[in-house]
């Protein structure tokens, strides 16, 4: 654990000797934006690592697809477990439809141009040059944290159907004082689950401790280095927030915040590529997952017919009457996270999806 640095200010969370201290001595300005762009990636580094096998680990050859596999299979999250800690009434079915399809049509957006190496998410950028949402940061970043927002509220609703989903402050505090508590390890999974209140984490495979597997931007820092980072950053957002209990959510939207308004000039000065590919592929995975705890929790209320329903409507509505995405309709994301469902058994209903490509672009694991 790092003793070093007290984590009660912006500069804490910013490594001395490294890249990001050199463009803070160059633009003072970029001191918030690396606050939450290194919490963004430890956070993402903190799921691959503990769900990853040692070779992924060594190689640090990532995939989006193969990561949710690994998740879903070995924190046994699926429809059953997601039953026990939500709710079902038939009176929610319409209000979890329209929070999930929302949070759909904006990872689609924050997503195009839609390309396979999106499902790539290891320590080296691909050749791609659109981070996504057609290039601007800041229109990312909104749309990302959206796209999370609506996932976050469709699980807020399945677990209580009361859940009045009204605004950031209103889920926020129904996911952070109820769900957390109730559906960490049924359905929602390792790390969206640490708070400002978090005390204890989970245990991390072995191949964790070893030097290939410290954080490459600080090499030497472990899993649970980063673990007591992120509970620090949030619960110095609590600080903030009159002592309420803070988590990813309010990260994200403390990020979004900023780059609408503060941080407008910063956002502009990404334009270099990697701060923003980095920052991009870090946002498309955390909506990517959250995407899924939101699926199985439509599932485990509604049934797997209705969900496959309510897809193939989204599929017709939005995906097939927009070239850019038509194209590319095995590689938009519900979709991809549907047939890994169908792949892993977490729904048995027949699909009628066509890989239209000779080369399937997912990677199945056995």
């Amino acid at each position: 654990m790092d003793n070093k640095r007290s984590f009660d200010s912006l500069r804490d969370f910013i490594p001395e000797d490294s890249v990001d201290s050199l463009v803070l001595e160059r633009n003072p300005s970029f001191e918030q934006y690396l606050f939450f762009h290194n919490l963004l990636d430890k956070l993402c580094w903190c799921a691959k690592l503990h769900y990853s096998d040692r070779e992924v680990v060594k190689r640090k050859r990532y995939r989006l697809d193969v990561l949710l596999q690994q998740i879903l299979s070995s924190a046994g999250i699926g429809v059953e477990k997601a039953q026990k800690c939500v709710k079902a009434n038939s009176s929610s079915q319409e209000k979890l439809e329209y929070h999930l399809m929302k949070g759909w049509l904006n990872e689609l957006v924050r997503s195009h141009p839609l390309h396979q190496d999106y499902l790539s998410i290891g320590t080296s950028l691909s050749r791609w040059d659109a981070p996504g949402a057609g290039g601007f940061a800041s229109w990312n970043i909104v749309q990302s944290y959206y796209a999370f927002y609506e996932f976050m509220a469709t699980i807020c609703i399945a677990v209580d159907p009361e859940t009045k989903v009204d605004g950031h402050k209103v889920v926020a505090k129904a996911y952070n004082n109820h769900v957390i508590g109730k559906a960490s390890g049924k359905l929602v999974f390792y790390p969206f689950g640490l708070s400002s209140s978090t005390n204890t984490f989970p245990d991390h495979p072995k191949h964790s401790q070893f030097w290939y597997a410290s954080y490459p931007r600080e090499m030497g820092r472990r899993v649970n280095d980063l673990e007591y980072e992120i509970v620090q950053a949030y619960k110095m957002l609590s600080s903030q927030s009159s002592g309420k209990r803070t988590s990813i959510l309010d990260l994200l939207y403390q990020l979004r915040v900023w780059s609408n308004y503060t941080g407008v000039q910063s956002v502009l000065d990404l334009s270099d590529g990697g701060y923003q590919k980095f920052l991009s592929q870090n946002l498309g995975t955390l909506v990517f997952l959250a995407g899924s705890m939101a699926e199985i929790a439509y599932i485990a209320t509604c049934g797997q017919q209705n969900y496959i329903l309510m897809l193939r409507r989204f599929a017709t509505s939005y995906i097939d009457k927009h070239e850019a995405f038509a194209r590319n309709r095995m590689l938009a994301p519900p979709i991809v996270r549907l047939r890994i469902f169908k792949h892993l058994g977490v729904i048995a209903h027949p699909i009628d999806l066509i890989v239209t490509k000779p080369i399937d672009p997912i990677i199945f694991i056995q």
